[in-house]
């Protein structure tokens, strides 16, 4: 219903795409169009003008409705919101398919899982109290899944760029609780964007180290200004901004990493192999480095 969806019917306005004549003409399904041009924050702002979620989330309410595809989350997801939620499904059908992701596991998800409604105190209260239970949240599930979809833009890099990743001062907690936590940190990608690493990899053996470069918890943004003072206000109890950074850019390297690992892994006799193996140098993991370089070596025909 295109009035009480403005966010959508003024997203498919933008695209070209005359929802009216495509749906007489029998063209594609609403959901489709969607899915392949709502992003997260256009969710979150759709969730917001929805009345049954007045009190509730989307997931709380299904939940309540006895749905059985709601449960406890058991993987958490990060992402920069400016992704469509068709790409980030699409991650994650090929991390299931990858075996990197149960496809039985219940993914926790903002848009569907923190209350959006804010219009009255009792229900401004209630969102508050769900985001200030996120870092409990990602500590709860068992591993993280970034979804990274312009691999090397993990930052903002000027006033033009768009919001991306890690220049969301969320993304970059997420990943900081993730570590606290003992839990996994995994790199997702879209295959494009895999393969695109891949490729910058073998070009430039510093293309990684350059793209985290400017990961910085302190110049990270918050859409509300109060959600960075709070995440700020962690960051000083645990250490500051130096020892966050650190942390949260050593979890990255190691994420990227096993990216350039597995494709290493399915040709051990190519260009990303060797480069992998003095990216694992450089980040000072010294015997990896050595037993890739001399897989490397032998699938070569090359003495050690």
């Amino acid at each position: 219903d295109k009035f009480k969806a403005p966010v959508i019917w003024r997203v498919l306005k933008d695209e070209g795409i005359d929802w009216e004549a495509e749906g007489a003409a029998g063209g594609r399904r609403l959901c489709e169009l969607v899915g392949r041009f709502m992003n997260g924050y256009d969710g979150l702002a759709w969730a917001r003008n929805q009345h049954k979620y007045a009190n509730h989330s989307i997931c709380g309410l299904e939940k309540a409705r006895g749905n059985p595809n709601v449960g406890p989350a058991t993987v958490f997801i990060s992402w920069g919101l400016v992704s469509t939620l068709v790409s980030l499904l699409d991650a994650l059908d090929r991390c299931a398919a990858d075996g990197r992701l149960d496809p039985e596991a219940f993914i926790w998800v903002c848009d569907s899982s923190i209350r959006q409604h804010e219009r009255l105190p009792s229900q401004k209260a209630a969102k508050m109290r769900d985001v200030g239970r996120l870092g409990e949240m990602v500590e709860q599930c068992s591993y993280t899944l970034l979804f990274n979809d312009v691999w090397d833009r993990t930052v903002k890099r000027s006033e033009t760029d768009t919001v991306s990743c890690l220049s969301r001062i969320w993304c970059v907690y997420e990943v900081f609780s993730t570590v606290r936590a003992g839990n996994e940190l995994v790199m997702m990608f879209p295959e494009a964007e895999r393969r695109r690493f891949l490729e910058a990899l073998v070009e430039d053996g510093s293309a990684a180290q350059d793209a985290l470069a400017l990961v910085d918890v302190e110049t990270a943004e918050s859409f509300d200004p109060a959600d960075k003072e709070r995440i700020m206000g962690e960051v000083e109890e645990v250490g500051g901004a130096a020892k966050v950074n650190e942390v949260v850019i050593a979890a990255l390297h190691d994420a990227l990493v096993k990216v350039a690992i597995q494709a290493a892994e399915d040709d051990v006799a190519s260009g990303v192999a060797l480069r992998t193996a003095l990216y694992l140098r450089d980040l000072g993991r010294l015997g990896e480095a050595r037993a890739l370089c001399e897989r490397v070596a032998a699938a070569l025909g090359m003495a050690e």
